[in-house]
């Protein structure tokens, strides 16, 4: 009986591990550039400038990977953010400063072609204590498609 139970209690953990797998897959949302890497970075920034949103910081992984003696195609991320914007959410849930500012992952395949990538804002109401913040999520997720749209055109 001990073994019947054992056995449960692993095909249910397996099951939920599962589903909290394909959640996450699921709130990653990825896009074609139309242009190459530095064109794209390029017209990301402007993009980001033309909307008012302070671009943080840029993490080059590819330099990084460099310096230590590693090979990796270039892959950038983008940290932004606008305090009057994050700052709600804060309020709402302070936690929710682990995943502010906002990240853009651009990166480039073995065939040249770039890619951007981001969490949808409004998972993060799955982490955090956000349910009167979905205005503000719905805002940060506008941003994230003007972004791609500047990039597929």
């Amino acid at each position: 009986m001990k073994h019947l139970v054992l056995a449960f209690c692993l095909f249910l953990c397996t099951a939920c591990a599962g589903i909290a797998q394909s959640t996450q897959a699921d709130q990653l949302i990825t896009k074609p550039s139309r242009y190459g890497m530095e064109e794209t970075l390029t017209m990301l920034r402007t993009a980001l400038k033309d909307m008012g949103i302070n671009l943080v910081a840029e993490v080059d992984h590819a330099k990084a990977a460099a310096a230590n003696g590693l090979v990796l195609r270039p892959t950038h991320v983008l940290i932004f953010g606008n305090p009057l914007v994050g700052t709600n959410l804060m309020q709402a849930d302070q936690r929710a400063g682990l995943d502010l500012p906002l990240k853009l992952l651009v990166w480039e395949d073995e065939k040249g072609q770039v890619y951007l990538g981001y969490r949808q804002p409004n998972a993060l109401q799955q982490d955090f204590n956000l349910g009167t913040q979905q205005a503000v999520l719905d805002k940060m997720g506008k941003v994230f498609e003007k972004l791609s749209e500047t990039v597929q055109e």
